[in-house]
């Protein structure tokens, strides 16, 4: 517990984790609105206050995941930047296990992005339940935790693939770069090249989408669930292998 308080002591102590969580939580708060208020707007009178509860959940969630590039950019940040400026020698003085060190920063990272997701999700959910009052809705159906559970898993997946990425990297750009060039660029590229739809089902992106309801199922959501899962994890596991051979 002591190694994850002081994490948390030198991470909300940084300016740039305030900037990366306000960046990312602002810009999916407007485009939660914009996109709530456009895709309500196009409802047919005749739908139902359940199908109008799991549309606003649905708007909210796709919103949520925008947020996914500042939170896993403050992931990799938050260890990139100790080695840049060699506090990281200071961390392992006071931690010698490293893999504490990274644990204890994956614990507090993931805070981080579930209080970010929920800083989305209750605001664009009461947004977008009053512009949706006309349709009655009711409370979320039982199939909006699939979509609530993926939104979630999607963004504190991404930030902990930032931190893997920044312990492994131990460069702060090349670790971003790394991470946009696996979240953006090859899902991108793998919808213009022949049997990139089969890359892509293993990647992280198309899960998730399926998950919030954004692409049609091509799996179980056990099986969306579970690949999400291990792009949290498995990054995390080879950086704590890494960094034990590494001096």
């Amino acid at each position: 517990m002591n190694a994850v308080a002081a994490e948390w002591i030198k991470l909300r102590t940084l300016r740039s984790t305030w900037w990366a969580v306000g960046v990312g939580v602002l810009t999916a708060l407007a485009l939660t609105a914009l996109g709530a208020s456009t895709v309500i707007s196009r409802w047919e009178p005749g739908q139902t206050g359940e199908q109008a509860a799991m549309g606003i959940v649905v708007a909210v969630y796709v919103g949520v995941v925008l947020a996914q590039l500042p939170l896993g950019m403050l992931g990799t940040m938050s260890i990139s930047g100790e080695y840049t400026s060699g506090m990281i020698h200071t961390t392992f003085v006071a931690t010698p296990s490293r893999s504490r060190v990274l644990l204890a920063k994956a614990c507090v990272l993931g805070g981080i992005a579930i209080a970010a997701s929920l800083l989305i999700a209750i605001p664009g959910y009461l947004y977008g339940y009053m512009v949706a009052s006309g349709f009655d809705p009711t409370l979320p159906p039982a199939g909006a935790w699939a979509v609530i559970g993926g939104g979630t898993l999607m963004i504190v997946m991404t930030t902990m693939l930032g931190l893997a990425l920044g312990a492994i990297f131990r460069n702060g750009v090349v670790a971003m770069t790394v991470l946009v060039v696996l979240m953006v660029l090859v899902p991108f590229a793998g919808r213009m090249l022949p049997g990139g739809e089969v890359v892509n089902r293993i990647l992280p992106g198309y899960p998730a989408l399926q998950l919030i309801e954004q692409m049609p199922d091509i799996m179980p959501d056990a099986a969306a669930f579970a690949i999400l899962g291990a792009w949290a994890v498995v990054p995390l596991l080879i950086a704590v292998l890494a960094n034990k051979r590494v001096s």
